[in-house]
Formats: structure tokens, sequence, C-alpha cells
């Protein structure tokens, strides 16, 4: 009967460290996430917040949570408890995903001083901090548009509360923030027009001697309905001759959604023109 109950076991084992590594599974696939500089030389990158945006944020190391301004707190709908929500859904523009993200729903002074004199040169609407950058590995090359995140498995420490509303703390911030607006009222300097957000068209590049070529084209995107398929040489952009990716990403950062863009590519040697309309969003 012991020797049953044995191999019963030892039979049942495997299956459930199988069972367990597929729990435990996870995706560490890297992204590449476009960003620009703004005026001020702040990293910005774009994000849906529960499938509402996009929205401009400020990748700052140096801000210990995810910081969302009031006025996008209003207009998602988040339901805030002592400045503290919890978003369903936050989208990185790349293709990057998070759940259930604990954020602090307050318009920082920082945000509101630059927005309040349009120095940044767009508007912005919160501050990534270390709770979300702490789940991914990240590249910088200023040389480059776009950063390759890799996701990490780590879970970053829980946000600490920033006191009583912050804004009790911030007394001198609040004075500060007052003398930005008078500033601005003085200097007849006014707050940048909405921002229009840059199209999106679902593939990606490679460059080799001079050659841009098409390294990526996603699924049902606005390129792949264009016929735009990987291996091709982009010729030009916009009439504009190519050898280097800059060339197409500085003329395609200009088109907006629902605006198209024009290229010319070379597959088996033939030339074919084909125009992308720009989607929405992500």
């Amino acid at each position: 009967m012991k020797l049953r109950w044995l191999l019963v076991a030892v039979l049942l084992f495997p299956a459930t460290v199988d069972a367990q590594d597929k729990k435990d599974k996870f995706d560490a696939r890297p992204a590449l996430v476009p960003y620009r500089l703004s005026d001020t030389h702040h990293t910005i990158v774009r994000v849906k917040i529960n499938g509402k945006g996009p929205f401009n944020f400020v990748v700052d190391t140096g801000c210990p949570v995810l910081l969302i301004a009031e006025p996008v707190g209003q207009k998602v709908g988040l339901k805030t408890d002592k400045y503290w929500a919890t978003l369903d859904k936050l989208e990185v523009e790349g293709g990057l995903e998070l759940t259930n993200v604990k954020a602090r729903v307050e318009t920082p002074f920082q945000i509101e001083g630059m927005n309040g004199m349009g120095l940044a040169g767009v508007e912005l609407h919160g501050l990534m901090g270390y709770t979300v950058l702490a789940k991914f590995k990240m590249d910088y090359d200023f040389t480059k548009k776009q950063m390759r995140w890799t996701p990490v498995k780590t879970e970053p420490l829980e946000p600490r509360p920033l006191g009583k509303g912050a804004k009790e703390a911030n007394t001198g911030m609040d004075i500060m923030i007052g003398v930005v607006r008078l500033m601005t009222a003085f200097l007849g300097v006014g707050p940048p027009p909405p921002p229009q957000p840059r199209g999106f068209f679902g593939f990606e590049l490679d460059e080799k001697d001079k050659e841009v070529r098409v390294a990526r084209v996603l699924a049902d995107s606005p390129a792949a309905k264009a016929g735009l398929k990987k291996g091709d040489r982009i010729l030009s952009v916009e009439s504009v001759e190519v050898s280097a990716v800059k060339t197409v990403l500085e003329r395609a950062s200009k088109i907006t959604a629902g605006k198209t863009l024009s290229i010319t590519v070379e597959r088996d040697k033939e030339k074919h023109e084909l125009k992308i309309t720009a989607g929405d969003g992500l």
C-alpha cells in the first residue's frame, strides 16, 4: 500500500511542477517606446489611462510614484481616496501595458508651472516615477527616436503616503505657483495650444549601409493595410529621398491621425507607391 502511494506521488509531482512553471512564465519581450524631448529637455512619453488618452508624461526617475494631474484624473473618471487611485490599465505607447497600477492624482507644481508658462512646448499631464519605471530596464539613446524598455520580473515597493495631501506640506510650492502665474500675466506668456497626437503607423525600421528597410510590420496596423511588407526598402518619404531612419521618423512625426504618409518602396526590384493613413493614439 505504501508503495502505491509513493508511485502516485511520483507520477503527480511532474505535472504539478509543469503547471507551476506555466503559471510563473514571464514575458520579458522588449518594446520600442517612442519619446520626444520637450523644449526644456524633459523626456516625454505618451500613455493611455483606462483606455483614454493619449496623455504626455515626463519620465522622471526622481519621482517616487506615478503622478497624474488632477484635470486628467477628472477627465478619465478616476475615483480617489486621499489622493490615491488604482488604474485598471496603463498603456505606454510602443505596446507595453500594466494593470492595477497605483497612482497619485495631484497636479505637481512643476507641471502646473511649466504648463502655465508654456515652457515645455506641449501640455504635460503628469510624471512617470519609480513605481512604473522600476518594472522595466530602460535603454536611453538620444541619437534615436525610441527607447527600448524591457520588462523585468520585480515588484517595486509600495508607494508611501506623502502626507496629508502633499499640498499642506508644500505651502512654499503653492506660493511658487502663484509667482509663476503672476509672471505669466506680466510676460503675456500663455500655455501651448492643445497637442495634436502623432499618428500611429505600425512599422519598425532597420538601417545599414545607408539603406533603410522595414524590419517589422504590426498585424492589422495602418502600414499593413497599406501594403507595406517586411524587407521593403524605403526609397523616399513625402518625396524626400531616404538614406537614414531619422529621415523617415522626422517626416512621420509630422503626420497626425487621419492624415496620409506617402512613401516609395522597392520590393523585388520594383517600385511601389504606398499611402499610409495614420491611425489614432498608441
